[in-house]
């Protein structure tokens, strides 16, 4: 076996449930909305590194909330996307026309990225940069491929690689589940793509930054985001109430706290530097 055989068998290990993704987003969709991209994120400041944005294609595969989609519009980039959760689009579409953007997108698609036929959309070579931030649509080789294959510049990825969270462990103790971190099945994901894109000859670049806080929330604004790390399959109602139930006993003035350390890969290349 070669490295690139290794590599692949690696990447391709892992078999997504289409199914519970999209209910878990639709679930998580009110949430992930609220986040915000600031302009020192580092995701953010790679791509500006490489592009200039104005007047430039780009796609979003996983866009969630379309916080990113909507940075790169109001940099001049005509801006698409795919995106599985239908909640998410709504948000997403929402906060262009708010913004006053959305003649800056072009196809926003409600679709998981493996159903997407590149020929039929027009979108082979289209853009000048395919972008993914915490995204789980490189399920495997030909998924990897699908997306190089639509872009003939830029291609970034966005990642964690260790994820801490307090609240979580202590969540877990009290429902007696085993202690596991957070994508701890995918932990080695962006260090398997970066060997396995060397493999076929691109020359990517990988980063990494370290994120510490710690946040509060409201219990209900968080439930399902819990529930989601707690039960991988999916939370049933007596579960749910029995997580509310827990962070509302932890909850102080109306909130709860926990810290978190997360490490966050960034890997980027430039198609056209290829041996």
């Amino acid at each position: 076996m070669n490295l690139e055989q290794y590599f692949t068998g690696l990447l391709d290990s892992h078999q997504p449930d289409l199914a519970l993704s999209e209910r878990t987003w639709d679930r998580r969709a009110d949430e992930v909305s609220c986040f915000t991209v600031s302009e020192r994120d580092v995701a953010l400041q790679t791509v500006l590194q490489h592009h200039e944005l104005t007047g430039q294609s780009v796609l979003e595969i996983s866009f969630g909330g379309g916080n990113h989609l909507l940075e790169f519009a109001r940099r001049g980039a005509r801006v698409s996307g795919v995106e599985i959760s239908a909640k998410m689009l709504r948000h997403t579409q929402q906060k262009l026309q708010a913004a006053g953007l959305i003649g800056q997108a072009d196809v926003l698609l409600y679709a998981p990225w493996e159903a997407v036929d590149l020929e039929e959309h027009g979108w082979k070579g289209a853009f000048d940069l395919v972008f993914l931030y915490m995204s789980p649509a490189l399920s495997g080789t030909a998924m990897l491929r699908k997306a190089l294959a639509a872009s003939r510049n830029g291609f970034y990825v966005c990642s964690y690689v260790h994820r801490e969270d307090s609240l979580l462990g202590a969540l877990q103790d009290e429902l007696g589940l085993p202690r596991r971190p957070v994508g701890r099945k995918t932990a080695d994901s962006l260090y398997n793509l970066f060997n396995l894109l060397y493999q076929w000859g691109y020359f990517p670049q990988l980063s990494f930054e370290e994120r510490n806080s710690t946040s509060s929330y409201e219990p209900d604004d968080i439930l399902q985001r819990y529930a989601s790390w707690l039960w991988r399959k999916g939370a049933n109602s007596e579960q749910l109430q029995q997580l509310l139930q827990l962070l509302r006993k932890r909850a102080e003035a109306g909130k709860v706290s926990s810290r978190s350390r997360d490490l966050v890969g960034h890997l980027y290349l430039d198609k056209r530097l290829r041996r």
